[in-house]
């Protein structure tokens, strides 16, 4: 650390993390003396659309790969001692643009260190993790990259370690590929003891090239690489095992970037409330990445993804039949992706699950049976569609109840619950993409509701809404793809509005109304412009909001 003039101390022994801001969380375990290897509480998933695996960054930026036994910590080193980001109160993280880019900031003396963690593909086309870390403070500080035997789900295994040049082995395989040799390392065994210890006390050494072996399977290690003021350390953790340089990556600016251009073939959706705009750009990204599931193709339904809720629909009840522990929301998928997209070709495969599925009803649990119950009508639709109408009046003879396909929470809870990352409790240390398609349901709840003969928009508004703008674009719902957007002419609203219907629906006379601001106004136009009622906006009345005229262009973003 030559010319760093870097003050360092051991940490003291208490940990500095307030346990009243922790989640419940699998607690890895490591021997007696070993520094916290990860924070407690939900990650957040990181990968590629396509890629071989999706990676987890814990609260604190700990990241563990796909089927990986180990786990790549961070550490800096500051003018006034180590700080580790587990054990660190002065820790905040966001998602960079709403994307699957995970920013964990770290505040240190005169400023921040900057963690990025994100998948990626290189030039090359190999899958990777990449890791930036940013020094945002005005002085230089150390960097101190950690790789142990602990993993999301608790203890994990090292057996060896090796470190060449530029390159680090774990078991083997190429883990860690470096910008450049550290200037200091740690190769330790179990017996040695945890890295972070030898790091903190100052023991760390100078070495280019050296490995470790451990019974035990606790080998770690702990690579010091020095960082000016505004300098940024990248590395890659490549996931198919073969070496790829920093320099062939994309920078999370750039993969921000290329996750814009995904969503923006689904519908958009603006709110006034920056809450649930983010929660939603956050949630189509979460779905989009997450493994297929009847809930994460209902999302993207939702949100207008309509070939990849059909892959998710394929890939999960499509593929294997029945599925004996939710059939409900099995049927509750099939029947949405049919209402919502008239996809003829997709209702004809379906047709053998959704006897299957029926069938299986009988003997489900009774929260499965209410939220297949609550969906036979769009499955009727769908055998209907499919050339199978004796089959239909079957399933509506079976209708014992409508409604929604399953309790949402409420939505203002949910936002409560939400990590910074936008994610929510799953199993283990992981998110679960269910929540983020629930609220990506209710929030859809508060700009249209669909009937057999219409579709209410805005049906509910909230009060903060009022005297400000928001719109929809290319929405699906049952009746076509609606756009609309709402703007104000002093205290009158102006709406404007457009429905493509489906192809096979074009003759059906469909009705429009927008109860939550005149429940006395309709329409059976397709598309349009209305000043409706005056409404009383509150005190003092929003600064916010357009005038007429305003124009809407759908921008068919479901089309490939």
């Amino acid at each position: 650390m030559a010319g760093m003039r870097l003050r360092l101390r051991r940490a003291d022994s208490e940990s500095r993390l307030d346990e009243a801001l922790a989640e419940p969380g699998p607690a890895p375990h490591l021997p007696d003396g070993w520094r916290r290897p990860r924070r407690s509480g939900r990650g957040t998933t990181i990968g590629t659309l396509d890629g071989v695996g999706r990676s987890l960054v814990d609260p604190a930026g700990l990241v563990t790969l796909p089927g990986a036994s180990w786990s790549l910590d961070w550490w800096i080193g500051a003018e006034d001692r180590w700080h580790l980001p587990a054990e660190e109160v002065a820790v905040r993280q966001r998602l960079q643009s709403s994307a699957p880019v995970v920013e964990t900031r770290l505040r240190v003396p005169s400023g921040d260190a900057v963690q990025r963690a994100y998948g990626a593909r290189s030039a090359t086309g190999d899958d990777v993790v990449v890791i930036e870390v940013e020094n945002q403070s005005k002085v230089p500080f150390a960097v101190a990259l950690a790789v142990r035997p602990a993993t999301d789900a608790g203890r994990g295994r090292i057996a060896t370690i090796g470190l060449e040049g530029t390159t680090v082995r774990v078991d083997g395989a190429v883990a860690l590929v470096l910008p450049r040799s550290p200037g200091r390392a740690t190769l330790a065994t179990g017996a040695d003891g945890d890295a972070a210890v030898i790091v903190l006390a100052g023991a760390a050494n100078t070495v280019r090239a050296g490995s470790v072996d451990c019974g035990d399977g606790l080998a770690n290690a702990a690579l010091l690489f020095p960082l000016a003021h505004a300098a940024t350390l990248r590395v890659v953790l490549p996931l198919s095992g073969r070496a790829v340089s920093p320099d062939e990556v994309p920078g999370p600016a750039d993969v921000a970037s290329g996750w814009r251009r995904q969503v923006e073939r689904g519908a958009r959706i603006e709110v006034p409330d920056r809450r649930l705009r983010d929660a939603v750009a956050a949630s189509a990204r979460h779905l989009l990445l997450a493994e297929p599931s009847p809930a994460v193709a209902k999302g993207l339904d939702l949100l207008g993804f309509d070939e990849a809720a059909a892959a998710a629909l394929g890939a999960t009840v499509l593929a294997h039949g029945a599925s004996p522990a939710a059939p409900g929301a099995a049927l509750a998928a099939l029947g949405r992706h049919w209402d919502l997209t008239h996809d003829l070709a997709f209702a004809l495969e379906a047709i053998d699950a959704v006897g299957a599925l029926v069938a299986g009803l009988a003997a489900a649990e009774p929260a499965q049976q209410a939220l297949g119950h609550a969906a036979l009508g769009a499955v009727a639709r769908l055998l209907d569609a499919a050339g199978q109408p004796r089959a239909a009046t079957d399933v509506r003879r079976l209708v014992a109840r409508a409604g929604d396909d399953g309790a949402v929470a409420s939505l203002a809870d949910r936002l409560r619950e939400a990590s910074s990352t936008w994610t929510w409790p799953g199993p283990g240390a992981a998110h679960e993409p269910a929540a983020n398609a629930e609220v990506v349901a209710a929030v859809r709840e508060l700009l249209v509701t669909e009937a057999d003969d219409g579709l209410s928009l805005s049906p509910t508004v909230p009060e903060p809404w009022l005297g400000q703008g928001w719109e929809l674009h290319d929405l699906p719902t049952r009746h076509g793809r609606l756009s609309f957007a709402v703007r104000w002419h002093g205290e009158r609203p102006a709406l404007l509005w457009q429905l493509e219907p489906h192809a096979d629906t074009s003759a059906v006379v469909v009705r429009l109304s927008v109860p939550g601001l005149d429940p006395s106004w309709s329409t059976t136009e397709p598309t349009g412009e209305a000043l409706l009622a005056p409404v009383a906006l509150p005190e003092p009345a929003p600064r916010r909001g357009l005038t007429l005229p305003v124009t809407i262009e759908p921008l068919h973003r479901g089309a490939s």
